[in-house]
């Protein structure tokens, strides 16, 4: 089969083993993969995929299931979207069985392609270790990434008020499009302005280091800070003293490292509580723009300007829709 693979900081779109499908496995025909940050980084050389997981680029697809292993309940046929350990950006994929879902009803296979990373990040995040409740606030560093419309949405559904910091006016707009309550522009000076809407009882962070003396003094007591991201700096300086006082939970978190059961429950709580709110139409997904595969490089290249509101989406195999 063909994959595109992270090359000397280039993508390139070559022939890679095709993988089998065992049981308790579907192959699943790519027809999009969402981009991922994680996938600049690894086109980069700087991320290396878990052990056992596929070099290929694309933590989540959407497609059609062309092959179903021993002990499956999916059907040949069936369209779904599917959260990866890698492997997302080639023609076909193989993944656990229960690391896919289908795909809510009247969305695209594109659309879909744009939800399982995310969503599953920002569940995670925010309602299993965070413990978020109905009424309490919410900041969102990076409001306008992929996860943080993703947040912010599913903040808005399930009764939690949230704020964000972005990069430009226009981008806070699309954050309180999403619903958010408000916000302010990344940078020094405005940052401090968050102290208007403080304190918070939980903050997600994808920017660590450079954001970690704000994030300490915006926190309410009991107040849970989860770092998903270092875009700001691996070193922070902490007054413990803070920490104690406030009984400030400070969580790291990842997502792709994580064992294949953990993910079988993470995504059945999506499909369980999520996924239904698609159909209602109170989650929207969030596809700015579709690349072809010719394109790739320019996808790319955008995901890396940092303009991007919402997600982008590599198309595998136009003829599928």
């Amino acid at each position: 089969m063909k994959a595109l693979q992270g090359v000397e900081g280039r993508v390139e779109w070559g022939q890679y083993p095709t993988p089998t499908c065992d049981v308790g496995e579907i192959r699943i025909r790519v027809a999009a993969a969402g981009l991922n940050r994680a996938d600049l980084l690894q086109r980069a050389g700087l991320y290396s995929p878990p052990p056992g997981a596929s070099e290929v680029l694309g933590l989540e697809c959407a497609g059609v299931i062309s092959e179903v292993g021993a002990g499956c309940d999916w059907k040949v046929g069936d369209r779904v979207c599917a959260l990866l350990s890698g492997g997302g950006m080639a023609e076909e994929v193989v993944v656990d069985a229960r690391h896919a879902l289908p795909v809510p009803d009247g969305l695209t296979l594109h659309e879909a392609a744009v939800l399982p990373e995310v969503y599953a990040t920002a569940w995670l995040n925010l309602f299993q270790l965070a413990g978020l409740k109905p009424g309490q606030k919410v900041l969102l560093h990076a409001g306008a990434s992929g996860v943080g419309s993703a947040a912010i949405q599913l903040c808005k559904a399930f009764g939690s008020p949230s704020w964000v910091s972005v990069g430009s006016a226009e981008r806070l707009t699309y954050c309180e499009s999403l619903g958010a309550q408000g916000g302010v522009l990344r940078g020094e000076e405005q940052l401090q302005a968050l102290r208007d809407f403080a304190p918070f009882d939980v903050i997600l962070d994808p920017v660590g280091g450079s954001y970690a003396a704000l994030n300490q003094e915006l926190l309410a007591v009991d107040g849970r800070w989860v770092n998903i991201g270092l875009l700001g700096g691996r070193q922070a300086e902490l007054d413990l003293a803070v920490i104690l006082g406030k009984r400030i939970q400070l969580i790291g978190s990842t997502l792709r490292n994580r064992d294949e059961q953990f993910k079988a429950d993470l995504l059945r709580d999506l499909q369980q509580f999520v996924w239904p709110l698609f159909s209602e139409g109170r989650l929207k997904p969030q596809l700015q723009q579709a690349f072809e595969l010719q394109h790739a490089e320019a996808a790319f290249a955008a995901l890396a300007s940092n303009q991007v509101n919402g997600k982008l989406v590599l198309v595998i195999d136009p003829a599928l829709v």
